[in-house]
């Protein structure tokens, strides 16, 4: 593939997440420059190429509205100049979809999931007149642009099954390629007599389940994080729970290597990063029997499952308690060696090495099937 010149392009860079890493991780794979929206280069790699779209627009400041926002990737993402030069685009999550490609141009797009509440979350969310429009305009509208892609590449089998539900994606079309975890800088270490949960402070994630779960429990319970939710949370919170807000990753290493185990009750998750962090430090996980999580657990095994109100969480904190789990802090991190960064680029290089193949037209085929006849 040296021959072919390859873009990341992204949707928006306004903090740094699993998505975010992942695009980083695609231009270092290609050793492209990456592309984005609205955000800003300090939550992108300082060893990545970035280049924004939008953010020296006039009209930036409707970044601050998910629904502008929307409305402006809409309307402008269709025609992005800066990417037609390229022979190969690589679009990572759906902002950036709405752009139609040259003729020949190959696109590969890495789908972190179908817009959330439009589908998958609609029946838990739509619980408004405006959301509910929100989310017939977005599939609506929407619908025409899951045509472009060459090829789709979703973060789990979960969310293949989402492009073939909601979006028709033919199974020829769709190819399953994890997400990059670096599991090599995670480490088991002594443990500590503590359980931990970490993540956006946000309702999605269910937090306050987790942190009522505690309440007249013999156990303490760390939660890193920042976001919306903190100062409630904090209101609800036991004395045998503790804030320590956001964790640096030196921080969050050395919390996951210590930690009796990881709670986690992320609302039906696509894939999950941090489930696997956990892993790869050793730490079992007791998390939501849903989304891909459930999927990610071996019951019993690597860790527990539950359902996701407080009173099933508490008992499966329990029962770990009394039981623990099978594997031991070796065999759990090793379970975690398939979700890799050298894993990831292999499979992403095949990926987009075979759409480029598929792609390529051969102007003498039917010239020679005429001759054959």
């Amino acid at each position: 593939m040296n021959d072919q010149s390859i873009a990341i392009a992204h949707g928006n860079y306004l903090e740094r997440g699993g998505a975010e890493t992942l695009s980083d991780e695609l231009a270092r794979t290609f050793d492209a420059p990456l592309y984005y929206g609205f955000g800003s280069d300090e939550h992108v790699s300082d060893d990545v190429d970035a280049r924004s779209l939008y953010e020296d627009s006039p009209f930036s400041a409707v970044k601050q509205s998910v629904f502008l926002r929307d409305l402006y990737y809409a309307w402008n993402a269709q025609r992005i100049p800066e990417l037609t030069d390229y022979d190969v685009v690589v679009l990572s999550k759906n902002e950036l979809s709405w752009y139609v490609p040259e003729d020949e141009q190959v696109v590969v797009h890495y789908t972190h999931s179908t817009p959330r509440v439009p589908y998958d979350l609609f029946q838990q969310r739509a619980n408004s007149v405006f959301s509910r429009l929100y989310a017939f305009v977005a599939r609506t509208m929407f619908l025409p642009n899951t045509k472009f892609p060459d090829k789709f590449v979703a973060n789990s089998e979960l969310v293949a099954r989402r492009l073939r539900r909601y979006w028709g994606v033919p199974d020829e079309k769709i190819e399953v390629v994890y997400p990059p975890v670096n599991v090599d800088q995670y480490e088991s270490r002594e443990t500590r007599d503590y359980y931990l949960t970490y993540s956006r402070l946000i309702s999605e994630k269910r937090i306050d389940a987790i942190v009522r779960a505690f309440e007249g429990l013999d156990a303490k319970l760390v939660v890193g994080g920042a976001g919306d939710e903190r100062e409630s949370l904090e209101r609800l919170a036991p004395e045998n729970v503790e804030f320590v807000g956001y964790m640096s990753e030196a921080e969050k290493i050395r919390r996951l290597g210590e930690a009796k185990a990881v709670v986690f009750n992320a609302m039906n998750e696509d894939f999950g990063i941090i489930p696997i962090e956990a892993f790869a430090s050793g730490t079992p996980v007791l998390g939501v029997n849903e989304g891909y999580t459930k999927y990610q657990i071996l019951d019993g095994e690597n860790g527990l499952v539950h359902d996701p109100d407080p009173a099933s969480i508490r008992d499966s904190i329990e029962a770990f308690e009394r039981e623990g789990v099978e594997w031991g802090a070796d065999e759990i991190a090793t379970f975690a060696e398939r979700f890799g960064t050298d894993r990831f680029r292999e499979e992403m290089r095949e990926v987009v090495e075979n759409a480029v193949e598929a792609a390529e037209i051969d102007p003498h085929a039917k010239q020679t099937t005429v001759e054959q006849l």
